[in-house]
């Protein structure tokens, strides 16, 4: 199974991360991937074959124009999380630093980021003929809409389950 690289990469990094202090530099998505557990996602058990809302479950591959959605919806991931990673890094530094404009300038830029991917799965969801696949974006639209420019505010086991039903759906 093919996991988001921007979402496992977010994960991983918030994961790493939720410790970290502002001294440390912050990592890049390409050197968290390998970090994060490469297993299946739909096995029997797991958040991917039974965490859907009103006790559907993704089962197989999205039918209808998934294979477009979800090719998009992976693009604009991926672009949102490395803006929002880029940002997250120079508001970290920027602390460190003790440059609160610098910071503040940042945080505002990460925050944007968040809102822009949000929106942009938000949209997907509103493209999808698959109603699971309508419903899983809109989920993961709605869970990085209440993400803010803080590590503490990121719900990475939500996310990683929200990433395996996606997985499962846009299995090719």
């Amino acid at each position: 199974m093919h996991r988001s690289p921007a979402l496992v990469a977010v994960v991983a990094i918030l994961l790493v991360g939720a410790g970290c202090s502002a001294d440390r530099p912050a990592a890049s998505p390409s050197s968290s991937v390998s970090a994060a557990p490469d297993g299946p996602s739909g096995a029997a058990g797991s958040p991917g074959a039974t965490g859907a809302p009103g006790g559907t479950t993704e089962t197989g591959p999205a039918a209808g124009n998934a294979k477009q959605v979800c090719a998009d919806a992976l693009a604009a991931s991926s672009k949102g999380v490395s803006t929002f990673l880029t940002e997250l890094g120079a508001m970290l530094k920027a602390a460190g630093e003790g440059n609160g404009k610098a910071e503040y300038e940042a945080r505002q830029k990460a925050e944007a980021a968040l809102a822009t991917w949000s929106n942009a799965m938000k949209e997907q969801a509103a493209k999808a003929t698959d109603g699971r696949l309508r419903g899983v974006l809109t989920e993961i639209g709605t869970e990085v809409g209440t993400m803010r420019a803080d590590i503490d505010s990121v719900d990475s086991a939500k996310l990683d389950q929200l990433q395996q039903r996606l997985d499962t759906l846009c299995a090719a």
